[in-house]
């Protein structure tokens, strides 16, 4: 072989081997990235094929379902979401345009048959692909009332059930219609941000609600009590500048007890400096913040909360030389999203063990049998019982003669434990309000966390009432 005749042969060799690895790249190592791109014909013409599973609120309503139709001679099927905008976030949708968001996206192998959704022999008999029926913990009757709230506002309410952490409302506003969202996409409004899901990607300083962490690493610390006593003059000094009560109010000697009741300043400013940035942040870190929340949406869609940096970075809970004593009181760069501090009420009302938050309650097959089932996790110890039982007498009394009171539920017969907050923002006559609690207090089937955003009220007169109406709401639907 002479010398240009091996040449050529080395060269066709050299890129045939290439083309080989190139066809095995896209085959394999790309081919899931493919098929779920957005956009892709083939996979679009593929799930209209597939008679996708439903899915379902706690209360057996439909949220989403499919329906078949003929096209050139062929069955196909067409999403339908019969409850308009009702927990449109949560239920997503799945659009060959848009591609999916919410449960649609996150249970997308289930929903769509490729998982366990029958068995192999029945799959392979069927002459269409069938997927399995996804059952959330959401309660239409809950979310509703959450929902009629938020009308005409901005602002999310989260509520839990704080034993097992399944999520029984998840309502953020302005909203949309999710039939709207996949037949006509540009037509819904866009102005406030519809689509961001502010439940678990808001990002807003907590305020006064933050002060439970603070009483939580107080309280746990053993250096102080619902007892112990405070005296405020109505000013407390930091490198950072002076921090003051709400309304210039001064409390003279008081309680810890007082303290959160009245939402003292002061007295949570001082005791962030005596705690320290390790002992705040090791508090921080058991309930949660720095960490995404483990819940079942896509990881676009949730958000971590925490003390931010440039570029939105999170910074550490336990950074040393920070204003500790702001960050006690939830400012200091303090941003956090709703389902957070939903999970710090519910991890009180636990008893001090914060449970991983869970939207899917089990996963059905066509025969009604159960592929798959939630089950309860902890992620956290904020606190031992002990400590849980003193501060939730400690929230109950803001709701009973503090910030709280329109929280309480006393007309029912139900004790209410609770914390407002009520946030400045940069415009200095809006606030974002909050409210945080649960109840009943005495055995806690619900957690809530509520905020209003752009108000000029505060979080006890804007929040607390609608988390009086969830609480409600999901006490009688048990």
């Amino acid at each position: 072989m002479n010398r240009s005749i091996r040449r050529l042969y080395l060269t066709l060799a050299a890129g045939f081997g290439l083309l080989m690895l190139m066809l095995g790249w896209w085959q394999v190592v790309a081919a899931d990235d493919l098929r779920d791109r957005t956009g892709n014909l083939q996979t679009q013409q593929q799930e209209r094929l597939i008679d996708r599973g439903r899915i379902l609120s706690a209360d057996g309503k439909a949220l989403a379902r499919s329906r078949p139709r003929r096209v050139q001679g062929q069955q196909v099927y067409e999403r339908r979401y019969p409850q308009g905008a009702l927990a449109a976030h949560v239920v997503g949708y799945t659009s060959d345009e848009r591609g999916k968001t919410g449960v649609e996206d996150f249970y997308n192998r289930y929903l769509s048959g490729s998982f366990g959704t029958e068995p192999l022999l029945q799959r392979l008999n069927l002459r269409e692909k069938r997927g399995a029926d996804v059952q959330l913990s959401i309660d239409t009757r809950v979310q509703g009332v959450a929902e009629e709230h938020l009308a005409g506002r901005r602002g999310a309410v989260v509520a839990l059930d704080p034993s097992t952490g399944q999520v029984l409302a998840m309502a953020s506003a302005p909203t949309f219609n999710l039939q709207t969202a996949i037949t006509d996409f540009p037509s819904i409004p866009t102005e406030g941000g519809p689509f961001l899901n502010r439940a678990t990607a808001g990002a807003y300083a907590p305020g006064s609600t933050f002060k439970v962490v603070t009483a939580t690493a107080a309280l746990e610390s053993g250096r102080f009590t619902a007892g112990s006593t405070f005296r405020d003059t109505g000013r407390y000094s930091t490198p950072g500048g002076d921090i003051r009560n709400f309304g210039g109010n001064v409390f003279g000697t008081h309680t810890l007890t007082t303290a959160l009741t009245n939402s003292i300043n002061t007295t949570f400013a001082s005791i962030g400096d005596d705690l320290g940035a390790a002992r705040l942040g090791e508090t921080m870190e058991a309930y949660g913040f720095g960490e995404r929340p483990p819940i079942d949406l896509p990881d676009d869609q949730v958000r971590s909360s925490g003390r931010r940096g440039p570029g939105d970075r999170l910074l550490p809970n336990d950074e040393q030389g920070i204003d500790v004593a702001r960050v006690a009181i939830g400012q200091e760069r303090l941003l956090v999203t709703p389902l957070q501090m939903a999970m710090v009420a519910a991890g009180v009302a636990n008893g001090g063990t914060v449970m991983a938050p869970q939207l899917m309650r089990r996963i059905l097959d066509r025969g009604g049998s159960e592929v798959r089932r939630a089950t309860p996790r902890p992620v956290g110890e904020a606190m031992d019982a002990a400590t849980a039982a003193e501060l939730a007498a400690m929230m109950e009394n803001v709701v009973r003669e503090g910030t709280g009171t329109a929280a309480a539920l006393s007309s029912a017969g139900v004790t209410v434990a609770g914390k407002t907050g009520t946030a400045e923002s940069d415009d200095p006559n809006r606030n974002q309000a909050w409210f945080i609690g649960f109840a009943p207090a005495e055995d806690p089937v619900v957690a809530v966390a509520v905020v209003i955003e752009d108000t000029s009220e505060t979080g006890g007169i804007a929040a607390a009432p609608v988390a009086a109406d969830v609480m409600r709401a999901a006490i009688e639907a048990r």
